[in-house]
């Protein structure tokens, strides 16, 4: 996986954990909670206790616990781009389990049109499946959701070099390298310069 198919990943991650935590009224923390409480707030409706007990699991790479919980909680809020981006984001980091995965983004992006991380996980799905086209469709609509996110202009910009389309690359790499120079968004668009014929004059 490349440093940016990372970056985007774990980018996507605390976006939609932002997005849960603001639906939920405040940080992810599992802190004075275990897993085998769940049960107990399931049935006193207390879904921001599970939300950060799964969190907290998902954190230690305890997939397969985190996302029986959180499935529990996205059932009691189908409506919730957050929950069910969340959850997606589980199925995409810790399973095999594609299909989930994007059923689940598709529910996001149902529940609230052009939500962000819905648009980023699917493009990574697309982009890892070689499906490129379909990836820089879901990257654009991406941009155009949050145009002052550097990272979705990298990511976009990536798969269209990819697709050997690197003049339509060019004004995204320029733009983030010079509105956000310092940043690892800029430094990885100049590595994707470097290895294109966009370093050519």
């Amino acid at each position: 996986m490349s440093r940016i198919t990372r970056a985007a990943i774990g980018f996507a991650v605390l976006l939609s954990l932002a997005a849960f935590a603001a639906w939920s009224g405040g940080a992810p923390s599992s802190r004075g909670a275990t897993p085998e409480s769940c049960a107990a707030c399931l049935r006193a409706s207390d879904l921001e206790a599970c939300h950060r007990i799964a969190l907290g699991l998902a954190g230690e790479h305890d997939y397969t616990r985190a996302i029986a919980i959180e499935e529990q909680v996205f059932e009691r809020q189908p409506s919730s781009a957050a929950a069910a981006a969340t959850l997606a984001r589980m199925y995409q980091l810790g399973t095999k389990n594609t299909a989930r995965s994007i059923a689940l983004y598709h529910a996001a992006l149902h529940a609230s049109s052009g939500y962000p991380p819905a648009l980023m996980g699917l493009g990574s799905i697309m982009q890892e499946q070689g499906e490129m086209e379909i990836a820089t469709r879901y990257y654009a609509r991406a941009v155009k959701e949050r145009p002052n996110e550097p990272l979705f202009k990298v990511r976009l910009a990536d798969v269209l070099v990819q697709s050997g389309r690197d003049e339509e690359a060019r004004p995204l790499i320029q733009e983030v390298v010079k509105r956000w120079p310092g940043s690892d968004e800029a430094a990885s668009a100049r590595k994707l310069m470097d290895r294109t014929a966009l370093a050519r004059p």
